[in-house]
């Protein structure tokens, strides 16, 4: 059986999906698949694929079935229970970078790595630049050991396990960058199942969903300097409250929109 007809055979609803898992599978980008279209596929393969297209529709992420997905162009491994990267979070990675300059020595601090896609690109992008990052979750710790090796940053990497500030208590950051959970605890139960797999603690920022940014802007005069900055990533329907919460703190507040004109990433900083 060939690649096209292979394809022909997955249903249009899961289409983008089998050629995700096909170009996987064979070790290849999924914009060469169509080079491919005449080729004969391996038995093994063949096998393979159906299988595990089979797993997609019963709600498994693709990005969970072949163990990585995009950021930024690259690649970057995940596993089940930690955040897929998603076409938002790199809104936040381009907003931060604007404020890191190239031929200066920095050092940033991320809180919850989750893949670790924001601080390896940030650190791809900017060699001058060193990253340290907490996370409370340890498969997320393992991950983006795993991220900072595959783009050869693990020297500029310091990766912690642990909750918020704490791991890095005395430290003062050039700035301080993070995709914080925001999903309100009462939506939990109306998530998609294929989301829920991303994990509770991934997801969840609380009570009121705002949690985290509270803590950040409490806490970020101990870690940040005088001319430090913030930049997080925010829900789609968050930017007041995540201003208001910012301003309340004496931080000069820009809120970002997304492609699809949301709300989505605020940069707060104490000087103009």
């Amino acid at each position: 059986m060939r690649v096209k007809e292979i394809l022909q055979r997955t249903k249009s609803n899961y289409r983008r999906d089998g050629e995700l898992i096909l170009s996987h599978l064979m070790g290849i980008s999924v914009s060469q698949l169509p080079l491919y279209f005449e080729e004969e596929v391996p038995e093994e393969i063949r096998n393979k694929f159906f299988e595990l297209l089979d797993e997609r529709k019963r709600g498994k992420p693709v990005a969970y079935i072949i163990g990585e997905w995009e950021c930024m162009g690259r690649v970057f491994k995940v596993k089940e229970g930690v955040l897929i990267p998603r076409p938002e979070t790199e809104i936040l990675i381009e907003k931060t970078l604007e404020l890191i300059p190239l031929d200066k020595e920095q050092v940033g601090f991320e809180l919850g790595s989750g893949s670790g896609c924001i601080s390896v690109n940030l650190l791809v992008e900017r060699p001058k630049l060193r990253m340290w990052t907490v996370d409370i979750n340890v498969k997320a710790v393992e991950i983006t050991k795993e991220n900072a090796k595959l783009h050869n940053v693990s020297d500029r990497l310091t990766v912690l396990h642990g909750y918020a500030f704490e791991p890095v208590k005395g430290m003062k950051f050039d700035f301080i960058v993070s995709n914080p959970p925001y999903i309100p605890e009462r939506y939990w139960s109306k998530l998609a199942e294929e989301v829920k797999i991303e994990g509770y603690t991934s997801l969840i920022g609380g009570k009121k969903g705002y949690e985290f940014y509270e803590l950040i802007a409490g806490e970020s005069d101990e870690f940040l300097k005088p001319k430090g900055f913030i930049a997080l990533e925010i829900g789609h329907d968050q930017g007041e409250i995540v201003r208001a919460i910012f301003e309340s703190k004496g931080f000069n507040v820009i809120v970002f929109k997304d492609y699809a004109n949301y709300d989505r990433v605020i940069v707060a900083k104490k000087w103009n």
